[in-house]
């Protein structure tokens, strides 16, 4: 099954101190980029390029930046059709920040379930919300 990152996974991918988690978002990484079911939304590279440069400077969000682009993971852009499911679910679950509203989005074109632990995706009952 088809599964969509989200930036709090590559955050605990990148940075996490749990040396379990660090260990599963690795294993996880891993398993995605061998199956090709790996979904990253372009709104996850932003949002994780602009996390990265702010904590350490704009030649590690390049660095980063190279490695998401090179690990053979899907970057899904916003099509238009993305935008407009977005929107809907923006609509209809007004407390969902509208970066996660893509993502579930997203999601909901490729019949995928998103990686996060960001509560905000379970009230959005057209998707389905898993963690490491």
């Amino acid at each position: 099954m088809k599964q969509v990152l989200d930036s709090r996974f590559l955050v605990e991918y990148y940075y996490s101190q749990d040396r379990e988690i660090r260990q599963k978002a690795n294993q996880k990484m891993k398993e995605l980029t061998q199956t090709s079911n790996g979904i990253i939304p372009t709104i996850v590279v932003c949002e994780t390029i602009q996390l990265i440069c702010s904590r350490e400077g704009k030649e590690k969000a390049e660095m980063i930046y190279l490695s998401i682009t090179a690990s053979g993971i899907k970057i899904e852009s916003l099509t238009p059709s993305i935008a407009k499911e977005a929107g809907i679910l923006k609509s209809t679950y007004k407390h969902v920040p509208i970066g996660d509203c893509i993502i579930a989005a997203t999601a909901i074109r490729n019949q995928a379930k998103i990686i996060s632990d960001d509560p905000h995706f379970d009230s959005i009952k057209e998707t389905k919300r898993t963690w490491l």
